[in-house]
């Protein structure tokens, strides 16, 4: 059983497939060469959102995007002790349903990383970063809620992990260990109010100002 197989296993939301790209796939080295086509990707999502605003788009698009790769790239890590090569150049971004990020998609060929350390980087250096540093050319959005809404994401898949019935001895460990290796001060962006069952950030990812939200906060949000 593979590492994505185990934390499907454990968290059944935290959906992947390890393959070749389908045509609704969005991969990460695709979008980092044309933002002008991320641009459009994100736009796509207005109607669902209910929102015109591009930096609430974008902010949402890259929020759900993370979550769907680093969340439970770092949900494997934590529940086998090892995940696939993230970097753009595996082959690793995301499926989509209804315009947004629903699963992650890993190249056939990417390797297993067992160390965090290396995993981590390759993550952020590798993937999340040149893609973050592409959306901030189509649309104008802050660090802090770019990396905030990257913390919040992977907090929801690890604290899913650790609270989920049948997670192993050690999890909450890993868990602790995973947050505390994520750059960008991340740390400083969100906490575990209790050991990893709450999560409150200090950035707030906007959603509140689409229709959909109809002004609803989020439970992690900033402004509760």
């Amino acid at each position: 059983m593979t590492s994505l197989d185990q934390v499907a296993g454990l968290v059944p939301f935290l959906r992947a497939r390890r393959g070749p790209a389908g045509p609704d796939d969005l991969l990460a080295a695709d979008l980092i060469a044309d933002p002008g086509r991320l641009a459009a990707e994100i736009a796509a999502t207005g109607g669902g959102r209910g929102s015109d605003d591009p930096q609430v788009l974008a902010s949402l698009w890259w929020q759900g995007y993370a979550y769907r790769t680093a969340g439970t790239t770092l949900a494997a890590w934590v529940v086998a002790g090892s995940a696939p090569d993230p970097g753009a150049e595996s082959g690793s971004g995301v499926g989509v349903a209804r315009d947004r990020p629903s699963s992650l998609v890993v190249g056939p060929d990417a390797s297993e990383l067992a160390d965090l350390d290396p995993l981590v980087g390759r993550l952020f250096g590798g993937h999340l970063d040149p893609l973050g540093e592409a959306l901030r050319e189509c649309h104008p959005i802050g660090n802090r809620l770019l990396w905030g809404n990257a913390a919040a994401s992977i907090a929801s898949c690890l604290g899913a992990v650790a609270c989920a019935e049948g997670a192993g001895p050690g999890v909450g460990d890993r868990v602790d260990a995973a947050t505390a290796a994520l750059p960008h001060g991340m740390g400083r962006l969100g906490s575990w109010v209790e050991p990893h069952r709450r999560y409150r950030r200090t950035t707030c990812c906007l959603w509140w100002k689409t229709s959909a939200a109809n002004g609803a906060l989020c439970e992690d949000c900033s402004l509760r």
